[in-house]
This record gives structure tokens, sequence and C-alpha cells, in this order.
């Protein structure tokens, strides 16, 4: 898995501090994954076998139906 930073301001973090239960990487790894899922609903279909499914594998978008790479 890719690492990703994070860049809390001073009110989040000791927002954290005080709820030191809650895991940031969950958390941040969900609100990636809603946001590949959104941009996944945004592209449409593909063009060329009109399939709405989309995959995003970290670099590109591909069809899952026929590998078409946007």
């Amino acid at each position: 898995m890719q690492k990703v930073t994070i860049t809390l301001n001073d009110e989040i973090w000791s927002w954290w501090k005080k709820n030191g239960w809650i895991n940031l990487s969950q958390l941040a790894e969900k609100e990636l994954k809603r946001l590949r899922q959104m941009d996944e609903r945004v592209l449409g279909n593909c063009p060329k076998c009109t399939s709405s499914k989309l995959k995003f594998d970290g670099n590109d978008f591909r069809c899952a139906k026929c590998g078409y790479e946007f």
C-alpha cells in the first residue's frame, strides 16, 4: 500500500489528541476510497465498449470489462 502524508491544522490535531481511539489511517483510507468511487462514477462509460464499470489502479482508470485505459 502506498503511503500518504496527512497534514492537520492545530484545531484538528488537538481534537484527535483528545480522541486518540480514532484511527486516522483508516479514516484517510475510507475517504480516499470514497473519493475514488466518486471519480469512477463521474467518468461515465467506457468509450470503447460502453461499460459503466471503471476501476482505478492508483495511476490510471481502466474499464473493468475490456481493460481500456483512460
